[in-house]
């Protein structure tokens, strides 16, 4: 293992003169770098944007929302085994009012969602969990808060669309105060969401003391807590969870992974091929050398030893960086939030990031095993030649 050694360090060691394979380590080795870098970082971008997009819409939906099939409301008194539900520990189960309203500001009238709920999701300047003190008020999406211009404790008012048949002149009003706004990083909900009390929306909505369904969630994952309760939902209910509310969205993001991870694995082939080449121009730079031992009694397979260990180390000290620079980038991308994204278009305001250690040691081991790997074909090659003529190169 010393005589390794002894070989690997010599062709790795830079003196004053550097031959043309000693540089070639250096972009071979660089070049691999890149590859695994920009691996590491595209699939850590993806990882990210469905773990930020997926804590936003739970927070948000709920991992789980029990409905009838026709949207029809359900009474609280009607026994649809809820009582299995509240029952459980492990779930928790709290009724909302959902429906559709005009706002109202002066001249000014959009459209919302609105949702009466008992508690608040956890949103960034809300309080976890935080009821609402009267039930007069609302919150409102910060973007539709900055476009009305609204300050805190301004009349609001409300006009339910739901269920509505007849003239304009016999539309309801409902004035609301308007507590402070709500941000998810999400636009389409900041534009159009608002939240009151579920007393408040069944009072507009007219539902007395029926509700539009039920927000079930859990701390085991959706999958599994959906399968534990399937059985106890009969028709005409039903449950549908956060991912059937929004499978357009994933279905896009399943859409893109594949050819971005494939086009930025190619980057990382480049490297791993570059390092076949330095192999290659190593060994036909020491040809004479490798002569010389086979006369003196080396066996083949130790001088190729040397060549595939001296190209393991190339792949081990290339993916070490890659996978360093991407741990670097991305504790720099959490902490700092450097690189900023347009809200509208990608429902959060910075480059989200999730660094998946185990993927990164599966990335390693391959960059290793392909190099060595790789590297099988040029030490052959070099075999093939007899010792004199290796000895007159």
């Amino acid at each position: 293992m010393r005589l390794y050694l002894q070989f690997i360090l010599r062709y790795f060691k830079y003196g004053k003169k550097r031959s043309f394979s000693s540089n070639a380590i250096n972009l071979a080795t660089i070049g691999l770098a890149i590859g695994v870098f920009s691996l590491l970082v595209t699939i850590s971008v993806i990882k990210g944007f469905e773990n930020v997009l997926s804590n936003k819409l739970v927070n948000i939906d709920g991992k789980i929302r029990l409905k009838t099939i026709f949207g029809s409301s359900i009474s609280e008194l009607d026994k649809i085994d809820l009582t299995i539900l509240q029952s459980n520990p492990k779930m928790n189960v709290t009724p909302f009012v959902r429906g559709s309203v005009v706002i109202h500001k002066n001249k000014v009238n959009e459209g919302l969602l609105l949702e009466g709920v008992n508690y608040l999701p956890s949103f960034d300047n809300l309080v976890d969990g935080e009821k609402f003190v009267n039930g007069d008020e609302i919150i409102i999406g910060s973007s539709l808060a900055e476009s009305l211009k609204l300050d805190s404790s301004e009349a609001l008012y409300l006009v339910p669309l739901d269920g509505f048949i007849g003239d304009v002149k016999n539309l309801k009003y409902y004035k609301l105060i308007f507590r402070r706004a709500f941000t998810t990083g999400m636009d389409e909900y900041d534009r159009n969401l608002a939240y009151v009390s579920i007393n408040t929306a069944q009072k507009i909505f007219n539902m007395n003391d029926k509700v539009s369904g039920y927000i079930i969630n859990s701390d085991v994952k959706t999958d599994d807590l959906l399968k534990s309760l399937n059985g106890g939902v009969k028709y005409p209910y039903f449950l549908e969870t956060w991912m059937d509310r929004h499978q357009v969205i994933f279905a896009w993001i399943r859409t893109q992974t594949l050819p971005i991870v494939i086009i930025f694995s190619l980057i990382t082939l480049v490297g791993i091929t570059n390092v076949m080449a330095t192999v290659s121009l190593l060994v036909n730079e020491r040809s004479k050398e490798i002569g010389m031992l086979l006369s003196q009694g080396f066996q083949k397979y130790q001088i190729r030893n040397i060549f595939l260990i001296e190209s393991g180390l190339i792949g081990l000290i290339g993916s070490t960086i890659g996978v360093l620079l991407a741990i670097f980038f991305t504790f720099i991308q959490s902490r700092y939030n450097f690189i900023q994204l347009p809200v509208e278009v990608y429902f959060m305001n910075s480059l989200p990031i999730a660094f998946d250690y185990n993927l990164c040691f599966v990335i390693m081991l391959l960059s290793l095993f392909i190099t060595i790997f790789s590297s099988f074909l040029p030490i052959k090659t070099i075999f093939d030649n007899k010792i004199p003529k290796l000895l007159k190169n």
